[in-house]
């Protein structure tokens, strides 16, 4: 007997739907989106993004973004004018969620799990902030870690390893989190010959050091971390808040699964996930926006759901997805709070 399978049309469906209900829901600021406003969330990656588009390997820029020039080599490579280039990031949250949605089909293939799921991930930061900011193409990063932790082609992990790292360093940050899951979600050893993959991420530490000289004496780094290591003293206290607005609901995902494990393996994959956010909350200030670099513990948290009730899982899932629709969501960068408001109050505002 055939087991039973979504159609492409059914999972393209609902790719589409959560991504217009998350818009829906929680919208970008689209009066701001008309022109370039300088200090905004919204411009300022997309101002540098789009510099780099011209000319890829310029240096006059912010230094956070030297490295990141897979995007901006490809938009370049494509001629693509003006403003163009922004199209990227909705191109990788689109390829994104719709890989979202193939994996939950793959662990239950029921429309109302898929659903659920997708809509979870769709309305966390891990969706929002693409779509909120310009020029912010996370989402190829996080396709890139989710690669790494349930891709089933041989190819697909040195793939996502030679060319993630070249749209944000945070693929290397997220990779040992990647890694544990899939070894979590597979039932097998944290450590043996299969770790050696990651070497695919030596030529991308090779190149950086040839060019750019040694990252850890790089003056220019130094000062950035030292400024960085400031601000996460001022920001400490809204440290809770950022993760929460980050995932909302999507953190009984996470906390489920690691309710799951057992023994040795729960304080492993605990020092990983843990291990895993504090360096990117000393690496970045968007708190929010960081903490989207656990998706895969998320997903693991409904993947071993539907692994041991999948009767009930259709609905848990379902119901956790729009209760995440609901819960008031806020982008939260150092200690600027910024709520992310419904389409008709954002349309009003661009209209009046």
């Amino acid at each position: 007997m055939t087991a039973p399978v979504l159609r492409p049309r059914t999972l393209a469906l609902i790719t589409i739907g959560c991504l217009l209900l998350s818009l829906l829901f929680f919208a970008p600021r689209l009066w701001l989106m008309r022109d370039y406003v300088p200090g905004s969330f919204q411009w300022d990656r997309a101002h540098t993004f789009l510099l780099q588009c011209e000319q890829p390997l310029r240096r006059d820029i912010e230094p956070a973004m030297l490295w990141r020039l897979l995007p901006p080599l490809v938009a370049h490579t494509l001629h693509l004018p003006g403003r163009t280039p922004l199209v990227l990031p909705w191109l990788g949250l689109l390829a994104l969620t719709g890989y979202v949605a193939v994996l939950h089909a793959r662990r239950l293939p029921d429309a109302h799990y898929v659903f659920g799921g997708t809509l979870l991930f769709a309305t966390t930061s891990a969706a929002l902030v693409p779509v909120g900011w310009l020029g912010m193409n996370d989402a190829w990063v996080w396709l890139g870690l989710l690669v790494v932790a349930f891709g089933r082609a041989q190819w697909a992990v040195p793939i996502a390893c030679l060319l993630c790292p070249w749209v944000d360093e945070r693929f290397i940050i997220g990779f040992p989190l990647a890694w544990a899951v899939a070894r979590l979600d597979r039932d097998e050893p944290f450590f043996d010959s299969r770790v050696f993959i990651s070497l695919w991420l030596l030529p991308y530490a090779a190149v950086r050091v040839a060019l750019g000289g040694n990252p850890a004496t790089n003056s220019v780094a130094g000062g950035f971390l030292a400024e960085q290591v400031a601000t996460v003293r001022v920001m400490l206290p809204l440290v809770p808040l950022g993760w929460w607005m980050g995932l909302r609901a999507g953190w009984l995902g996470v906390a489920y699964a690691g309710s799951s494990l057992a023994g040795s393996r729960r304080l492993l994959a605990g020092a990983v996930l843990s291990g895993t956010m504090l360096v990117a909350l000393l690496l970045a200030s968007d708190l929010s926006r960081s903490v989207a670099i656990i998706l895969p513990a998320l997903l693991l948290g409904g993947f071993t759901l539907a692994r041991r009730w999948p009767e009930t899982a259709p609905r848990i899932l379902l119901g956790v997805g729009c209760a995440n629709l609901l819960i008031p969501a806020a982008h939260v960068v150092r200690t600027h709070i910024d709520p992310i408001n419904p389409l008709l109050i954002e349309l009003y505002r661009f209209l009046r």
